[in-house]
């Protein structure tokens, strides 16, 4: 029987970030079938008091993070600020079951009649369920250096609905001739207090200046990727952060 150790064979590069020269000749090989719905969208949230990213004792905790920090969905980044290219925006009505209930989600509609719809087409009790009016912001988050980094969903619901019409208004009334992706926006938090007197972290966004020339082709180019097909794939984050 041959010996199965008899053949050597030439070790991998460990711990080395940039692409050796060898490996970057057949860049995208392998990747054909992968489309923009098989790949996860990082979404960008708060952390609040009880959110399970600042509770040790939670799979979902972050080393470092606290209550206020932005953080990312899908690589666990906190944030005090980014920036951010609003590439396209819009309204959907979500399913969210209540914590006490098990939480979790359950779908996105296009109106509140669907929503409902579903719930009961599905005999889920209503009782059970949240129906949430939730804008979803398609962005482009930029790095420290101001280069693109990767796309974002930011969800903005609740209290957050008016920083998403103000959102809106604000990249109508800057430049009505320009692109909704002309502009960059800083993303941070501030604290409010609800009805009840209880304090929370909502968002606040400021405008930061307008897109270089090869930044601003690139937001298009993603932009353009939405229109033609991307749309839906980037607001299917199902994640209960």
């Amino acid at each position: 029987m041959a010996n199965s150790t008899s053949k050597s064979v030439a070790a991998f590069l460990k711990d080395q970030d940039q692409l050796p020269a060898h490996l970057a000749q057949d860049a995208g090989l392998g990747n054909e079938n992968v489309g923009t719905d098989d790949l996860a969208i990082p979404r960008l949230d708060l952390i609040q008091q009880l959110s399970p990213q600042i509770d040790k004792s939670s799979p979902k905790f972050i080393e470092g993070a606290e209550t206020g920090h932005i953080f990312n969905t899908l690589t666990g980044e906190v944030y005090d600020y980014c920036f951010v290219i609003n590439l396209q925006y819009e309204s959907k009505w979500q399913i969210f079951k209540k914590r006490k209930f098990g939480g979790g989600f359950e779908g996105s509609f296009d109106d509140e009649a669907q929503a409902f719809a579903h719930l009961d087409a599905q005999s889920l009790p209503r009782e059970q369920y949240d129906v949430v009016e939730t804008a979803i912001h398609k962005c482009l988050k930029l790095d420290e250096n101001g280069n693109p980094d990767c796309p974002v969903l930011i969800y903005m619901s609740g209290s957050k609905q008016k920083v998403s019409k103000n959102w809106n208004s604000a990249i109508q009334l800057k430049n009505p001739q320009a692109a909704r992706f002309a502009g960059v926006w800083t993303l941070q938090s501030v604290p409010e207090k609800n009805k009840q007197g209880q304090p929370y972290h909502n968002f606040k966004v400021d405008f930061a200046g307008w897109a270089g020339e090869d930044l601003y082709n690139e937001a298009k180019r993603l932009y353009e990727g939405l229109v033609s097909g991307g749309t839906d794939s980037l607001a299917k984050e199902k994640e209960d952060a």
